[in-house]
């Protein structure tokens, strides 16, 4: 029951220092703490270690409060995130056609150009998705 107390402080210990930079927390803020604290759950149930993995625990807890209070969040959150036009259908990429229009006369493009471009788009949007504030630690 010590382990979940622990990992509820130190997830609630993070989630204030975010509350305080006016951003909700990123994934990976909170992913990394509980693979933790998982991991010190499963050394927990060997009995003879469990008061070592609980006292770490709450160690781990006391450590990330001395890393938050007092002082101001300097990290850049990008929240609120800035506002898209109607016409933009993915944050940073082109805007999408207003008439919705095709022309009829157009011709058929090549299989290899429509890979190329497919390619393209696709190396685009996985760095778009790397670029997203809490994916810098996965990466």
């Amino acid at each position: 029951m010590g382990l979940f107390f622990a990992w509820a402080a130190g997830e609630g210990i993070i989630a204030w220092r975010w509350a305080k930079a006016k951003a909700p927390p990123t994934p990976g803020s909170l992913l990394l703490p509980t693979a933790l604290y998982l991991s010190l759950a499963i050394l927990a149930e060997y009995q003879p270690a469990r008061a070592t993995a609980t006292v770490f625990a709450w160690a781990v807890d006391l450590a990330i409060l001395m890393q938050v209070v007092g002082k101001v969040p300097a990290q850049q959150t990008g929240w609120p995130p800035p506002e898209l036009a109607a016409t933009v259908i993915w944050p940073g990429g082109a805007s999408a056609n207003a008439s919705g229009s095709t022309s009829a006369s157009t011709s058929k493009p090549s299989a290899a150009s429509t890979a190329e471009n497919a390619a393209s788009r696709s190396s685009q949007i996985i760095h778009d998705i790397t670029q997203l504030p809490g994916f810098g630690a996965i990466t």
